[in-house]
């Protein structure tokens, strides 16, 4: 283990619990069907979904990763160990209330949740921008992590006025253009900068292609960083931010996308396991996001258009984050217990730690439920929607249980 990592502990419990919750909104895609493939994105139901997959499971899962990321892409340990194990017990009591309180339409539960989520996402920005001002490397993946809590922090003040505004309006006739700023800020602006960022170290090393061109990932970074600035500071304003934003956002992905085919492209390793095909899959349907925003944009486009929007740009970073689980979780248990012991006895590599026929059919079934999931919104189809559900829920399963059994994995 680099020896500015934290203990296993720590992102150890944030993976646990991000899959759990990307268990829980899987499954709960089966029960809400008709309100998705209905457009009925205001639904109490719907947010809740919605939150389990972006709070719950990218959030918590990018939280737990940045831990055990930054000390080897930035070679500085994370500014506070103690104030990340209680950051993470405030974020996991916030998005638990937070959506109880929305699913049961209780104000004092959403109230309590919104707070020990405010706290617990405060903490963690804090955390994070010290250890990010400490770093003496100003590469790509700085500039990207940086931008991208500017974007949490956007997301989470407009989140808070939306609870807020559940219970007492108190958005009035702006409510939409809030729910704009903040479904776009945390998606394009945290989770996919975080994505841009992280991928940009990681893609190069698990493929073998170091030594490829960055220049589209500097634009990727670039661009969706503008769009975020521009949607923070002036949402309010036509053109400049609300239309001029989503471009951004869309060709910063595109940049992003055109990046990540030039380094596999480019790789050295002939063979693609489980976690760089997801990976590849994922990109391949978050490239499908602008096209379904023209969708939204053209006349006649109905409410079930925007949910296809988010359907698939939240689908999209799903799959990637699912994938890099396949490369993360068995590269720190092999490093914790293996490594120490190279040299001295014969050990298995890394690939080895999980069965890849078990992996190979998860990445099946994930694939098509996220395929099939917006395919049923996109035709109106409630059971094809619901047999994407079942999909992803069946993988999501899979998935947990090959991770913690490779967690379990001893010399």
């Amino acid at each position: 283990m680099p020896v500015n990592s934290p203990p296993l502990r720590l992102p150890g419990e944030h993976f646990l619990a991000a899959q759990l919750f990307f268990i829980a909104g899987a499954v709960g895609l089966w029960s809400i069907a008709p309100t998705l493939v209905a457009g009925a994105y205001p639904a109490a139901s719907v947010v809740v979904l919605t939150h389990l997959f972006t709070l719950g499971w990218l959030t918590t899962s990018i939280m737990g990763a940045l831990y055990q990321f930054l000390p080897v892409a930035l070679g500085q340990a994370i500014a506070s160990e103690r104030l990340a194990h209680i950051t993470f017990g405030l974020h996991l009591a916030g998005v638990v209330l937070m959506t109880t309180g929305i699913g049961l339409h209780r104000a004092t539960i959403l109230s309590a949740g919104l707070v020990l989520l405010a706290l617990g996402i405060t903490g963690f920005l804090g955390n994070l921008l010290v250890t990010l001002r400490r770093a003496t490397r100003r590469e790509l993946t700085w500039w990207a992590l940086s931008g991208a809590l500017f974007a949490l922090a956007i997301a989470l003040l407009f989140g808070v006025m939306l609870g807020i505004h559940r219970f007492t309006g108190i958005l009035g006739t702006i409510h939409d253009l809030a729910l704009r700023v903040h479904l776009h800020a945390g998606l394009f602006g945290w989770v996919l900068l975080v994505i841009v960022g992280v991928s940009h170290r990681l893609l190069p090393m698990f493929l073998l292609s170091h030594g490829a061109d960055e220049r589209f990932g500097w634009w990727a970074v670039g661009l969706l960083g503008a769009g975020t600035i521009l949607l923070a500071l002036f949402h309010h304003v036509p053109i400049v931010g609300r239309e001029l934003p989503l471009f951004l956002f869309m060709s910063g992905l595109l940049a992003w996308v055109m990046q990540a085919r030039i380094f596999f492209r480019r790789r050295h390793r002939p063979q693609l396991d489980a976690g760089l095909r997801l990976s590849a899959i994922a990109i391949a349907l978050l490239a499908l996001t602008p096209l379904a925003l023209i969708r939204l944009l053209l006349p006649g486009a109905t409410p079930a258009s925007r949910v296809l929007y988010i359907g698939i740009a939240v689908l999209g970073c799903t799959l990637f984050v699912a994938a890099q689980y396949y490369k993360i979780v068995p590269f720190l248990i092999w490093n914790r217990y293996f490594g120490p012991l190279a040299g001295t006895r014969p050990l298995p590599r890394v690939a080895d730690l999980y069965a890849a026929r078990e992996a190979n059919i998860v990445i099946l079934l994930l694939a098509a439920g996220a395929i099939l999931v917006p395919g049923g919104v996109a035709v109106a189809s409630t059971g094809l929607l619901r047999i994407g559900a079942v999909l992803l829920s069946v993988g999501a399963l899979m998935q947990a249980r090959q991770l913690w059994s490779v967690s379990r994995r001893r010399p």
